[in-house]
Formats: structure tokens, sequence, C-alpha cells
């Protein structure tokens, strides 16, 4: 229980930044393994590096991972939960964990009690104090102390682990120096860009065309899974408080109840004066028209026809929905694919078109360099009657706003010398042709005065980046069998 720390008179001064680990969980668990829940797995999530994890485990880890959430984003931790996918962050940290134990690293009962004592949070006039402690605890986190205790045990646990992770990882002068360049190096070009859509108005196609381009490439307008729902909801007014969105919800919870006796909402939307929706058949990419919420499309596609979700609390209102019926994925006939078939084809071909065009200019730019090998871009545009356009100042892997020019593009300018005029380049739109324009390269004197701060941060990052592989390569090793849905949160389901 770590009573010692329930007595604690007085807190170290806070030195870590935070207690919660040192990363954020970066990855999806793509290709995990998962299956339908049976009686014999009913005891168990799923299993990680061959051993069973069981519900109970699961669900204290999952809950680490939203205490985790709400710490390093306070209240606001609400409006990220419905992009975050909690069962994806605890069977990570799972692996990690089982990962740490085999590596013998441990966290000891004093380690605990510095780092909560440590927390800022917990203290009152620079000293731990117990009240707020239990507070937060109690009602923010919705934890006993001895749960929270263990989560901060596994979080220490995953840091050192970390830390033994990443103590080789090092930098050398010419790595920072050339990072800072790549960082800060900036640079505008003119360009001259044959875009596909000024050719779609002119393309023609054949039904012959269309056959043929649908028969080779049919599996490209394969639907998806689609589903058909009906949901009901009360969306917060404009100008709506805390207390007032907590009456809604707790208005939601009420019908919620009910529900599960029932397993209707229409009327009981009726009953009580609330929007009732039914919705046609879709996919995961086509959002219904008011509804922008990750969880509730996520509950949509995970649970089974006649399932209800449980209360859905979104940044618009408070939801609950049920699934009516659901379409596995098919290759619709060409008939159905008509129109998203004759789009693609027009397309392709436009594009082609905007290919054809840019090898044009660059065959007469070539010829007019063979003449005069001192000409510009922009003397060969005006020869050329083309318009040529010219860029703001940018970075490497930076976009630049309100353009059409793929961040591709603008990273092979930085390859091309001075006054050089480049080859064809492509996006999905367009065809290109550069020319650098203004190069400004890094201040020395800045660099001197920010490589202190630049090598730390530069060094963090490589350290992250050590750590995501080997999160990476443990996933692949865990060979994970889960037996809940990995793209629905933990929660209660109704079943018809």
């Amino acid at each position: 229980m770590l009573k010692i720390l329930r007595q604690k008179k007085r807190a170290q001064k806070i030195i870590l930044s935070g207690m919660v680990g040192v990363m954020v969980f970066a990855f999806v668990l793509w290709g995990a393994g998962s299956s339908k829940q049976s009686s014999k797995e009913s005891s168990y999530a799923g299993v990680v590096f061959g051993r069973r994890v069981s519900n109970p485990e699961f669900r204290k880890i999952r809950l680490s991972c939203l205490n985790d959430l709400k710490f390093r984003f306070g209240e606001n931790y609400n409006v990220l939960l419905q992009f975050v996918d909690l069962n994806n962050q605890a069977w990570i940290k799972l692996i990690l964990l089982e990962h740490a134990k085999k590596q013998k690293i441990a966290a000891s009962n004093q380690e605990v009690v510095d780092e909560i004592a440590s927390n800022p949070l917990f203290s009152k006039d620079g000293k731990f104090n117990q009240d707020a402690y239990g507070r937060i605890i109690r009602y923010f986190l919705g934890s006993q102390p001895r749960e929270f205790e263990e989560q901060t045990r596994n979080n220490l646990i995953i840091r050192k682990l970390y830390v033994q992770a990443t103590k080789d990882v090092a930098l050398t002068d010419p790595e920072v120096l050339e990072a800072y360049k790549k960082d800060n190096e900036t640079l505008s070009v003119h360009y001259i860009q044959a875009n596909s859509k000024n050719f779609l108005s002119a393309i023609k196609i054949s039904e012959d065309e269309l056959n043929g381009y649908y028969q080779k490439n049919s599996n490209q307008f394969k639907r998806p899974p689609t589903v058909k729902i009906e949901y009901i909801g009360i969306d917060y007014s404009p100008d709506s408080n805390e207390a007032q969105r907590i009456g809604i919800s707790e208005q939601m919870n009420n019908l919620h109840s009910k529900i599960k006796k029932t397993n209707e909402l229409k009327s009981l939307a009726a009953e009580n004066k609330i929007t009732h929706n039914e919705s046609g058949f879709f996919a995961s990419d086509e959002p219904l028209e008011g509804i922008e919420s990750e969880e509730f499309y996520k509950y949509a596609f995970s649970l089974g026809a006649g399932q209800v979700s449980p209360v859905i609390k979104t940044l618009k209102g408070v939801y609950i929905l049920k699934v009516i019926q659901k379409k596995d994925p098919y290759i619709p006939e060409l008939a159905e694919a008509r129109p998203k078939a004759e789009e693609a084809l027009k397309l392709i071909k436009a594009k082609e078109e905007a290919r054809k065009k840019t090898e044009d200019y660059k065959n007469k730019i070539d010829g007019y360099l063979r003449n005069d090998p001192a000409i510009n871009l922009k003397k060969a545009a005006e020869l050329l009657g083309a318009e040529l356009k010219t860029t703001p100042a940018f970075k490497r892997d930076q976009a630049i706003p309100d353009s059409d020019i793929d961040i591709s593009v603008l990273n092979s300018a930085f390859e091309l010398k001075p006054s050089e005029i480049s080859p064809i380049l492509e996006d999905a739109k367009s065809s290109f042709i550069i020319e650098p324009d203004k190069f400004t390269g890094i201040d020395q004197e800045k660099f001197k005065q920010d490589k202190t701060t630049y090598s730390d941060s530069l060094l963090e990052r490589k350290k992250q980046n050590t750590f995501n592989s080997l999160q990476s390569e443990l996933i692949t090793k865990a060979n994970l069998k889960q037996y809940i849905s990995s793209s629905s949160p933990s929660a209660e389901i109704i079943d018809q």
C-alpha cells in the first residue's frame, strides 16, 4: 500500500518533467491477430508473448493509459479522447512491460514514493499534501491510491526501459550541423506547372475504354464494409456551460438504462422529445452529416447487428447508437461503380496529357539551353508562352499554404544546383519543371548560440526514433492475439 507515502510530510522539489512516462505510444497494431471471443476465451482479453492477459489485467492497464492522458492534457483530455485508441495504447504498454520484466527492470517502493511526492499537482506550499493527493486520485482519476501507485510503478519501469534502450545513442558535431542545416535552410523556386485538372474538360472516353479499364482495375472500386444504424442524441447549445453538459450526459445515461431493458431507441426518443435518426448504408470514409466523432464511428463499425453502444460524448453533443444491419465488402458491377470509374479513368488520362505538355516544354527548354547555356527558366517560360510561378521561401518537409505543390517536389528542389533547371517532377495531380530561386543558408553565429539547445532536442529525437524501432520490433515479436475489438473502446455493449 506504500503507507509511507500517505504518511509522508514533505516532498522533494520537482525535478522530473512528468510522471506518466517519456513517450506517447505512436504505433498502431497493424496486423495484430484478433478473433471473435469464444466462451473458452471469455476470461481473458488476449495473448502477448504467449502469455494470457486476463480481462481485469487489461482493464487496469487501459485505465492507466486513460490516466496518462489525463495527466498529460488535464481537463482537455476529453477533447482528445475520441482521437485516441486506448485499447491500442494498452496493448503496447503491456508488451513493453512484458519485455521490461524479461530484462529484469523493476521499480522499488521508494522510487514510487519519490515519483509521486515530486509531482507538483500533489503539493501545497512546496510540500506534499495528502488532501490534494487524495482528491486528485479519487475525483479526477477515479482511482484508488493503490491502483495509482501501481500505475506509477509501471510508468517508471517503462521510463527505465527507455533509458536502457537509448543509453548508447549519441550525436557527432557533423551530424548536428547537417541536421541543423536541413531544419533551417530555406529556398524559393520558380516553376512551370501543368495541372491535370486543366485537361479534364477535354477528356473523352469510349465505352470500350471504360469496360477495359474496369476489368483490369475493379478491385480498386471494392466497396468496404458498410453499416446501417439508428441513433439518438442531444446536441449542446453553443453557449452551454459545464453544468448543462453534465445534465445532458446524465439524461442520456438515464435513457441508456432504459434501452438496456427494451433495446428500443425510436420510441424512447419520441417519449423524451429527443431527435432520432436512421442512416442508410455508409462506409467508414463516408461520415454522416453533423457527426464528427471518431468514437461514434468506432462503435458503428465494431458492434454487431442489434447491438447498442454506450453513451458517446462528442464535442457537439451526446449520442447513443444501435446497429441495424451490416454488409460485407464486395466488388460492384460497372453499372454501380460507373461514376467513380469514369472519374478515375478521366483523371488518369488528364494526368497523361499534363505529362505530355510538360515533356513538350522540357524538350523545347533543352533546345534553348543547347543554343544558350545561360538561359534561365524565366526566359524559357517567356519563349514558351507558359506561366511562370514563384514560391515563397520554404524549408525541407514544409508544405506551402494554399499551394498545390507536393512536399516531395519541393524537397527535390534542394538537390538542384544554383540556376539548374530540373527534369520533369510529378505529384499526384501535376507535372512540374522547377529552378532554384533564392537559397538562404544557416546563420553560423545563430547556430553557435543554438547548438546546445538544438543538440539536446536532436538527441531526444534520435533516442525516440531508437525506442520507436524497439517498440515496432517488440510488437512483431509479441504475436498479439486479442479477443476484444482493436478498434472500439472497452465499454458495455448491449446485445439483442
